[in-house]
């Protein structure tokens, strides 16, 4: 047998080798190949108005500015993702500078026309985490903004609102490749479900989107939030009115975006780790001061401010033990 004919049958066996196997072909394709895998496939609200984004266009929009004696001064105002500053260089935030959420419903018009403007491709930041014994893959999504609104749909009777707005699916795998179980991210905790149960498209996770707020469900409908998530104040104010707690709404009908197997928007992955790209090390906020509204004697007042990137949540830091004290959905 000729040495020609003994590759073409080397790699003929290979290929066939690598169909059998789907897990040792994940293996061979690398983190990439794991993202890709089990990238979720969203299912956003009808009434939503923003859909998963690049960090580029609301850097681009935003001005940066420095905390400084108690005040907020202008460094650049037109900043770019690769130059944003690291760790240790002081206090920074990101200043959407022709919006911002003291308007009434938190600016949602004026967020909403400056994000559709120039939100460009729909993106996903997908990480992957090695544990002892256990890998973790996060994808990240970035929000232009986060207006949750007490009813549905939206009104100005009980709000609150910031710009900028991450939110993650974990999907975490087992040494040797094999999905063991996910967490959907829900405003201040998330939800956890083994991987047999999860709704799923083939290999991709499902998670339904809730509208404003961005949580992530495993069904469509009316979910209550969290108490551990809802400002005792705002409990207070709620059951004084004898109103109901508030809960997300996240209804099928909106948006399906992901990989191209979903049929919808498609969703391109793109890999971040510690300090790559380097605005995954800016140490401000994603946007200014967060605001809530309720009925007088409230009013709009301050409350926060709008978060850090995923490199300064606990999520991140320590995924398993943080996705261990959410509850299972």
């Amino acid at each position: 047998m000729s040495i020609p004919t003994l590759r073409r049958l080397a790699v003929v066996s290979a290929a066939v080798v690598s169909l059998c196997v789907p897990g040792m072909a994940r293996a061979a394709s690398g983190d990439r190949g794991l993202l890709e895998t089990y990238q979720p496939v969203t299912h956003l609200d009808p009434a939503e108005q923003f859909r998963p984004a690049s960090v580029q266009s609301f850097v681009a929009d935003s001005d940066l500015e420095q905390l400084n004696a108690g005040s907020w001064s202008l460094v650049d105002p037109s900043p770019d993702p690769g130059d944003l500053p690291g760790p240790g260089t002081g206090t920074w935030r990101l200043n959407q500078d022709s919006c911002t959420p003291a308007l009434t419903l938190g600016g949602l018009a004026c967020y909403s026309a400056a994000g559709n403007e120039g939100a460009g491709a729909s993106v996903v930041y997908g990480r992957v985490a090695r544990e002892p014994g256990e890998i973790v893959l996060q994808y990240w999504f970035f929000y232009y903004d986060d207006v949750y609104s007490y009813t549905y749909p939206a009104s100005n009777f009980i709000w609150q609102a910031h710009e900028g707005d991450w939110e993650a699916v974990n999907v975490v795998l087992s040494e040797d490749g094999q999905p063991q179980f996910v967490g959907y991210s829900q405003h201040c905790l998330g939800q956890t479900r083994a991987w047999g149960s999860t709704p799923v498209l083939g290999t991709h996770p499902v998670a339904y989107v809730a509208d404003g707020s961005h949580a992530n469900y495993f069904s469509a409908g009316t979910h209550p939030i969290d108490v551990r998530c809802i400002p005792p104040p705002a409990i207070a104010f709620l059951q004084a009115a004898h109103l109901p707690l508030p809960a997300d709404h996240a209804f099928d009908g909106g948006d399906v975006a992901g990989p191209r197997d979903a049929g919808g928007t498609f969703t391109h992955v793109r890999e971040i780790d510690d300090g790559h790209p380097s605005w995954v090390s800016f140490p401000g906020t994603w946007g200014e001061v967060q605001y809530f509204h309720a009925p007088a004697p409230i009013g709009t007042v301050p409350f926060g401010t709008s978060p850090q990137g995923p490199a300064y949540h606990a999520l991140w830091v320590d995924p398993l033990g943080t996705m261990a004290g959410w509850p299972v959905g």
